[in-house]
């Protein structure tokens, strides 16, 4: 019996959180809860895709589907019109889709520790993006738009890539295993996040790198 399936009974439901539960697929129902405005189903490891009735789920604002099994972003997920914060870190993104500029409100978007290639022109087309994380090293092309100071657009990598990077020089020399640069990388994360909502400059920690290369 699958309990997550009831949550179509629940019309007002506004913050779901099933994260860790070892879960591997989804309920079509969900998308009944027409009032949902959080869903966090990360950790769970298994998941591969989400059903195309979560469509339905217009007041979304934030949806985290970290350490999963995603190949790509759902397809359900580019119509919640009113999403503002993605996270699809550590999953098996090989790209993004073409139509990525769907999400007009979203704000903040977290890919690192995926298998992204390159980054879709399409993100300059996102007015509302201003924090846009990206790691790995099979990343080689960015177009240059993607970086330039007039999109507004906080761009951050935080491993070492062919691109870019970008390091925290004042704790660098503390990070002295892998496990150690792991929490850093989390700690920065939710640091940099909070710092982003109470400021508009950025931070004198970062630093932006205009690149050359062009899709």
């Amino acid at each position: 019996f699958n309990y997550l399936s009831l949550t179509g009974c629940l019309k007002n439901l506004k913050v779901l959180n099933v994260s860790f539960n070892n879960l591997k697929s989804i309920p079509p129902e969900l998308g009944d809860c027409e009032n949902l405005e959080k869903l966090d189903l990360s950790g769970n490891m298994e998941i591969t895709e989400l059903p195309f009735e979560l469509s339905n789920l217009k007041q979304v604002t934030v949806v985290d589907l970290s350490a999963n099994k995603f190949h790509s972003i759902p397809i359900c997920v580019l119509r919640m019109s009113n999403l503002q914060w993605l996270d699809i870190s550590s999953n098996n993104l090989k790209d993004l889709p073409e139509d990525i500029d769907r999400l007009e409100q979203l704000h903040t978007f977290l890919l690192q520790k995926n298998k992204l290639t390159y980054l879709p022109r399409a993100l300059v087309n996102m007015p509302k993006l201003s924090l846009l994380v990206v790691s790995g090293d099979d990343l080689v092309e960015i177009p240059t738009a993607v970086c330039e100071s007039t999109t507004g657009l906080k761009f951050v990598s935080l491993k070492d890539s062919p691109v870019e990077t970008i390091v925290c020089e004042d704790t660098e020399e503390i990070i002295e295993s892998e496990r150690d640069r792991e929490q850093f990388e989390k700690e920065f994360m939710k640091a940099y996040i909070e710092d982003l909502k109470e400021r508009d400059s950025t931070p004198s920690y970062t630093t932006k790198v205009l690149l050359s290369l062009q899709l």
